[in-house]
């Protein structure tokens, strides 16, 4: 029964601020402090002005970076590995005498540059 009550005050005070509060008066054009009111003391435009656009102005400029410096040394780095990595393949072709040739020629490597760059 309570519940009943209070559904229907419910439903009547729904009701009746709908009927009060629906119709808006055409006032007109608002102008000078009222305009400024209507417009939420343009708040929303001074942020937008202020910090909205310099950091979208910003994002754009760090997406840039990102995009060409950041995302370029990384996939350089990875084409640098494959490409190492081919060509250090064909050094390793399981016969010793190879392997003996190459740690013969490094050590040459290393005696002329020692020699060379020493005072």
């Amino acid at each position: 029964m309570l519940v009943a009550i209070s559904s229907i005050l419910v439903i009547l005070i729904v009701a009746y601020a709908w009927n009060r509060f629906a119709k808006k008066p055409d006032l007109g054009e608002a102008t000078g402090f009222g305009k400024v009111l209507e417009n939420k003391w343009y708040v929303d435009e001074f942020y937008d002005a202020i910090i909205v656009n310099p950091l979208k102005s910003l994002s754009r400029v760090l997406n840039d970076f990102d995009t060409k410096v950041i995302d370029g040394a990384v996939n350089g780095v990875g084409r640098l590995v494959k490409y190492g990595g081919r060509q250090f393949r064909w050094l390793q072709s399981g016969q010793i005498g190879s392997y003996i040739l190459m740690m013969v020629i490094s050590m040459l490597l290393v005696f002329v540059v020692q020699f060379f760059l020493r005072k």
